[in-house]
């Protein structure tokens, strides 16, 4: 019996930089010591890679009112002003 695989579905993120700003931010977390590290320090490295952790980085499919499948291919994120993410759209 062989397994159906899965079609690999391309996606593409607008608005994507190769290096933002926010990267070259140094992270000032004393990693050894929790009440020194993110989030209980204010710690603006690592708060704007947590944004970017949840950037999706595949389609995925949801179902409308009617029931029907719709694939999410594209996605356009929203930046602030170190080019960190504050929320990304999809249907544009």
């Amino acid at each position: 019996m062989k397994l159906k695989t899965e079609k690999k579905i391309p996606f593409r993120i607008e608005n994507s930089k190769d290096v933002a700003l926010w990267e070259s931010i140094p992270c000032i977390c004393e990693k050894n010591n929790v009440m020194k590290s993110h989030p209980i320090q204010n710690c603006e490295a690592c708060r704007c890679q947590i944004c970017w952790n949840s950037v999706p980085q595949k389609a995925w499919s949801v179902k409308d009112h009617e029931g029907k499948d719709h694939i999410i291919n594209k996605i356009k994120l929203v930046r602030g002003k170190v080019e960190d993410i504050i929320g990304w759209e999809i249907g544009f």
